[in-house]
C-alpha cells in the first residue's frame, strides 16, 4: 500500500508542481517538504488540508489516491472521484487501432474464403 507521502509526491508530479513551489506555498523549507514526500515525518490534518487545497482536491482524495489510475490534468473533462480522467487518445494510437481493425477484417475475409474453398473441395469428392 502506498504511503501518504508517496501519494503526495505522485499527485504533485501529475499536477506539474515542483517540490520547491510546494515548500514555498506551505511556508516551509524544501528539505522539510521533501521529508513529507519521503514519509520520514507524519503530517497532521492541518497540513493535509493545506496540501489538498494546493492540489485542488479533497483530503480524502489525496489519502485514497491510486497511482494506477491514469489521468490527465490538462484535459477539460468532468472529474471522476476527484481526478480528471484522460478519455482521449493520440492520433497515432487511433491510426494503429484502425489499421489493426482493417487487418483483422482482411484476415477474417481470407479465412472465410478458405473455408468456402475447402467446403467445395469436400463436396466434390
Amino acid at each position: 500500500m502506498m504511503k501518504v507521502g508517496n501519494k503526495i509526491h505522485k499527485i504533485r508530479e501529475l499536477k506539474n508542481i515542483t517540490a520547491k513551489d510546494m515548500a514555498d506555498r506551505l511556508d516551509m523549507t524544501l528539505s522539510g517538504y521533501q521529508r513529507i514526500e519521503r514519509d520520514e515525518v507524519s503530517i497532521n490534518i492541518d497540513r493535509l488540508l493545506e496540501i489538498a487545497g494546493i492540489f485542488d482536491m479533497k483530503p480524502e482524495e489525496v489519502l485514497t489516491f491510486d497511482e494506477k489510475v491514469v489521468f490527465n490534468i490538462s484535459n477539460n473533462h468532468q472529474p471522476v472521484n476527484g481526478y480528471i480522467v484522460n478519455h482521449s487518445f493520440s492520433d497515432d494510437i487511433k491510426k494503429l487501432y484502425e489499421e489493426n481493425a482493417r487487418l483483422q477484417a482482411e484476415q477474417i475475409k481470407t479465412q472465410q474464403e478458405m473455408i468456402e474453398m475447402l467446403k467445395e473441395r469436400l463436396r466434390g469428392k
